[in-house]
């Protein structure tokens, strides 16, 4: 037994078959990329601080070592 398609049916095949071979080739939100492409994974807050206990502790060494004179040289 064969029914007839109704135009409705058929444009919702030809949409979806037009769908079908654009599988994968879709681009995705442009402003969703950038947003999550600019993003840094570590806090600058934790940078910074990182920074500052790093060149802080290098900088108290070496006045630790040249800066104190004759009484640094003894460890």
């Amino acid at each position: 037994m064969t029914t007839a398609t109704s135009p409705v049916i058929r444009a919702r095949n030809a949409k979806y078959q037009a769908n079908v071979t654009k599988r994968g080739h879709v681009k995705g939100s442009t402003s969703a990329d950038k947003k999550v492409a600019k993003k840094s994974p570590v806090n600058p807050y934790l940078v910074g601080f990182l920074l500052v206990v790093l060149c802080g502790g290098a900088f108290f060494e070496v006045l630790r070592l040249f800066g104190a004179g004759a009484d640094a040289a003894s460890f």
